[in-house]
């Protein structure tokens, strides 16, 4: 899907899922992919001193929101590269 069918939409509810509707949170983005990388890298085997795996679902979802924040700010706008 190339455009955000959430910028048609007239009602005040959905504002947040049209573009320029969140403020990109980059650190935190970096935070958790560098989180996950660890814990997929890690040579415990899910062992007490390693990370903790009860922990992936809650990350990987951080992941997904703040990509998806990224996204509808309009960072990523400025410097994607145009198709020709």
């Amino acid at each position: 899907m190339k455009k955000n069918v959430a910028n048609n939409l007239k009602d005040f509810m959905w504002q947040f899922l049209m573009d320029k509707g969140q403020r990109a949170n980059i650190p935190a983005l970096k935070e958790n992919v560098y989180t996950l990388i660890a814990m997929t890298t890690q040579k415990t085997a899910g062992q007490k001193k390693g990370i903790n795996w009860s922990e992936l679902d809650m990350l990987l979802m951080s992941i997904v929101i703040e990509a998806t924040a990224l996204v509808q700010s309009g960072v990523l706008d400025g410097i994607e590269v145009k198709e020709e």
